[in-house]
């Protein structure tokens, strides 16, 4: 059977116990692969053994803590250690086909060094979300052997820049495991026993879910909220999520975060901030809700929380752009904002769906049905061995 080296950024650990898209699909994925044996490169973690096998796949986890890691960060250029330290397990391991994800660089990096091995850059956002030190040098076509983005969205704006150099270019989406979240609409005694934890009860509640950042809109859900409130008093919002990833730092205090308190200290309506709620825990999260509102202001590549809060039966309210209207069908599974700034317009939806239980109900079911058959882990990793069939055929 050959074996795939799935290559994490540096940043964070896998299982993603700090958080991370990429991370959470790398683990995913190296469970469900059935014709290819998976080899896990990452990052170390203190709760995580530095080799393991976890879910039958093989991981080895690469120690950048300390002035280690200052230095990386800093002087990634002079000192790349991460990337050395990859390429030594490469060797040692001896791969058919390597699999980097979000990192151009390194994937650069491991294409020089292996030349005859065959390479796949794989991004799950666009160029300009990489870090200054993460990007390449405006105008460098890197050789690849194939290139996957996790939306076609992604794939037409990074096809002519950072997948220019791969003959072979695919989508493959994020996946939800939909069977771990629970139907907001079928599951009442988990429902009653998750908003208890938060002393909710049947109140209409609105939650959001990513990081407590200006560029996921949390303000202008904020903002929304204060004309919900003028209708729908009762109603709650609740904020899950913390400002960053990482080993303690998910609620650094940002000043986004120290104004967002303020703005919630004088809301005539209840907010609960959750803070940051690891992966495994948030199918959990998403029964504290009637309605999922995620207005980011940026072009994401995609954005797994729309597939989960999917998953958990929940009706879908986001803005139209980037890879969000790949995965949410407007008037089918939720609504699409026409203008992602518009707190008028976003209040209006959440009122629409709040006062409409048949609605509500109709957009969560087939909300979860539409991922359960487009999304499951199960399809993307088959999806994901048809590609890496097709590079190493090249």
């Amino acid at each position: 059977m050959p074996i795939v080296a799935l290559i994490g950024p540096e940043l964070y650990p896998i299982p993603p116990i700090r958080g991370g898209a990429a991370e959470l699909f790398i683990e995913k994925v190296a469970a469900r692969l059935k014709n290819w044996r998976p080899v896990v490169i990452g990052v170390s973690d203190p709760e995580l053994p530095d080799r393991e096998v976890h879910h039958g796949a093989e991981y080895f986890r690469i120690p950048l803590q300390g002035w280690r890691r200052w230095l990386y960060r800093r002087y990634r250029r002079y000192f790349p250690l991460y990337d050395q330290a990859v390429a030594q397990l490469i060797a040692q391991v001896q791969p058919d086909l390597i699999h980097v994800h979000n990192r151009p660089l390194l994937a650069q990096y491991l294409k020089a060094n292996f030349g005859a091995l065959p390479v796949i850059l794989h991004m799950h956002n666009l160029n300009e979300s990489l870090g200054k030190r993460e990007k390449p040098r405006a105008g460098l076509t890197i050789p690849l052997d194939g290139f996957i983005t996790c939306s076609r969205f992604v794939l037409e704006r990074e096809s002519s820049r950072l997948g220019a150099g791969a003959p072979l270019r695919r989508v493959v989406y994020n996946g939800v495991e939909v069977e771990a979240f629970s139907s907001r609409w079928q599951d009442d005694a988990e429902v009653s026993r998750v908003r208890e934890s938060y002393h909710l009860a049947d109140q209409p509640t609105v939650v959001f879910a990513g990081k407590l950042r200006e560029s996921k809109g949390v303000h202008v859900l904020l903002a929304a909220m204060e004309r919900v409130w003028q209708s729908l008093p009762l109603t709650v919002l609740v904020l899950v999520g913390g400002t960053e990833f990482g080993r303690g730092r998910t609620m650094r205090e940002t000043p986004f975060l120290k104004e967002l308190r303020q703005q919630i200290a004088r809301a005539r309506g209840r907010v609960v901030l959750t803070g940051f709620i690891p992966p495994v825990e948030m199918p959990g999260a998403y029964l504290l809700g009637d309605v999922f509102v995620g207005p980011s202001q940026i072009e994401e590549g995609l954005g797994l929380v729309f597939l989960e809060a999917a998953a958990a039966g929940l009706p879908v309210i986001a803005t139209r752009m980037g890879g969000i209207p790949e995965v949410v069908r407007d008037g089918e599974t939720g609504l699409l904002l026409q203008r992602k700034d518009d707190a008028a317009e976003l209040a209006a939806k959440i009122l629409v769906l709040l006062r409409d239980q048949q609605l509500r109900k109709r957009l969560g079911q087939e909300g979860r049905e539409w991922v359960r058959n487009n999304f499951s882990w199960e399809r993307i990793a088959a999806d994901l061995e048809q590609v890496y069939d097709e590079v190493r055929a090249l």
